[in-house]
């Protein structure tokens, strides 16, 4: 089972590990409501909203408060299920009021699945999720919004991971160079994180530079380096590869047909990344153990970061990959399982 945290920090719920979010996948960002369904073959569709009660939604709150308890010491949210069939469209309908907050579910099907086995599977599911909605107290939310976001970055480097495989079997040079440069980027970033963790003695997750909004202030590559190279990450010899790498990079991106650039030259700099990649791999770990043995941070928990994926954790990861991919050619060759995730990559 994946947590699911809703972008505005209000509530939180439990989805089954063969439901993604849709809302990106659809393009439905800026929607007022969230969506679930399984990535494959869904027979039906589970949105979730969630709206503060203003004066001219006083209605709503009238009618609910009707019949809806708030006395919910558990947390656990006492919906009311409402049933509407229809000769096409079927619909389930859970509402209630928490404090301000007015929570609506619905999921939706093809009439004609009526009764089947499936639907009862699904609706199970369904039911699942509505008992694990919580809703989110407002001195907790930046915490659990910066828990969910840094797990959200993580599933991004694992997708990434799978990329950076496919192109090593396609010999892709140009390709490898450009995700081995965000990986290392990404590693700095984490390790940054996993820095100021151990100094602060903290569990809190700093995501400034993990999380950027739309209208943020972009944290580039090279500041990345700079601050990696203050906090003595890393040293000034690797500071200055990356810095050197990274204009090779570019030139590779935007001036491959422009300038004397030979194709050997871009293996050279891909294979030069690699090289620079296991460096890196090796720093992660040792602040990932430092956090481990001191207990402190996202990796000062019991079980040891080198700790092998579960059954149920790398099917849940590769639902958290197809989320990220959205994308039915890719996603039908997702190619993790080939390789060890808790090891860096080895091949040059």
């Amino acid at each position: 089972m994946r947590q699911f945290v809703d972008n505005s920090g209000r509530y939180m719920l439990i989805i089954p590990p063969d439901w993604v979010f849709k809302n990106d996948i659809y393009a439905a960002k800026n929607s007022a409501s969230n969506c679930f369904e399984p990535y494959e073959n869904p027979i039906g569709s589970f949105q979730i909203s969630c709206h503060l009660i203003t004066n001219n939604k006083t209605n709503i709150k009238s009618h609910l408060t009707k019949f809806i308890k708030h006395d919910i010491p558990s947390g656990r949210i006492d919906f009311k299920e409402k049933f509407i069939p229809d000769d096409e469209i079927d619909a389930y309908i859970w509402e209630d009021i928490i404090n301000d907050n007015y929570l609506s579910c619905t999921y939706t099907y093809e009439s004609v699945q009526r009764g089947t086995d499936e639907l009862k599977e699904e609706l199970d599911k369904v039911r699942f999720c509505l008992s694990s909605i919580r809703m989110i107290d407002e001195k907790y939310k930046d915490s659990v919004l910066n828990s969910y976001r840094f797990n959200q970055f993580m599933n991004s480097y694992a997708a990434s991971v799978d990329l950076l495989q496919r192109a090593y079997d396609n010999g892709s040079a140009i390709e490898i160079t450009v995700l081995l440069s965000n990986q290392i980027d990404a590693s700095l970033r984490l390790v940054l994180i996993l820095k100021k963790q151990l100094d602060d003695k903290s569990n809190i997750i700093d995501t400034t530079l993990i999380y950027q909004r739309e209208h943020d202030k972009p944290v580039m590559e090279k500041q990345v380096y700079r601050m990696a190279l203050e906090n003595g990450i890393i040293n000034k010899d690797l500071h200055d590869k990356l810095y050197i790498l990274y204009d090779q990079r570019n030139k590779v991106i935007h001036r491959y047909i422009i300038t004397d650039l030979l194709t050997k030259n871009v293996f050279e700099t891909a294979f030069e990344y690699s090289q620079i990649e296991k460096q890196i791999g090796k720093i992660v770990k040792e602040y990932e153990q430092m956090q481990y043995i001191a207990k402190i941070g996202i990796y000062g928990i019991e079980e040891s970061p080198d700790k092998p994926l579960s059954n149920e954790e790398q099917d849940e990861l590769l639902n958290s990959l197809k989320e990220k991919h959205a994308h039915v050619k890719i996603n039908s060759e997702i190619t993790f399982k080939k390789f060890n995730l808790n090891s860096n990559n080895e091949k040059a």
